[in-house]
């Protein structure tokens, strides 16, 4: 099954929430489900924004299991699967020159950062643009918001605190970095 049905089978098996249809229809329009998920950290290849959020999917199911987070199905497939809205229309194609291997100039395709939508910092910007479409609760809403931990200097709630507070918040974070450090780089070193 390619990325974009698991996706959107995952989406419409555990999210029961008005606008829900709208918030996937919104993302036949974008590229979502071509983008990179960096320009050169993780997932910086095509598709690998859809890729990275079916991998903090599965981190997530895991971490809640181990442990025993009371979040509902529905709550960790809204957080993890729509946690990085924020980067569609983010990544363009660049060429940049580099040295071959016999020490000669070429032209490479790469990925360069340019948003096409500014809005402050990236959780808050991934909440913002859910919230366009279906309503979370705060929990969900607190939780995508500082997933990024300390990475994101946007976050004006110490996401500490909120981590004390809410269990599937920090369990995001720690799925996101799985996700990043463990599948992404595994798959890279390995082709994928």
């Amino acid at each position: 099954m390619d990325l974009k049905n698991e996706f959107v089978r995952i989406v419409t098996e555990n999210v029961h929430r008005e606008g829900i249809y709208d918030l996937l229809a919104w993302l036949e329009f974008t590229d979502f489900y071509t983008a990179p998920a960096s320009t050169r950290y993780h997932g910086s290849f095509e598709g690998g924004l859809v890729q990275h959020s079916l991998n903090v999917y599965s981190q997530l199911k895991k971490l809640c299991k181990w442990y025993k987070c009371e979040a509902s199905e529905e709550s960790i497939a809204v957080v993890s699967l729509f946690h990085d809205l924020c980067k569609i229309g983010c990544y363009k194609t660049q060429m940049r020159w580099r040295k071959d291997k016999n020490n000669r100039w070429e032209q490479y395709p790469t990925y360069g950062y340019e948003e096409d939508f500014a809005y402050g910092g990236h959780g808050s910007k991934s909440v913002f643009l859910v919230q366009s479409f279906i309503k979370l609760t705060p929990e969900e809403a607190s939780a995508i918001n500082c997933h990024m931990g300390q990475w994101d200097a946007t976050t004006y709630s110490n996401p500490a605190t909120v981590y004390e507070r809410n269990l599937l918040a920090w369990l995001l974070h720690v799925a996101d970095e799985a996700a990043d450090y463990l599948m992404e780089k595994k798959e890279e070193s390995n082709g994928l």
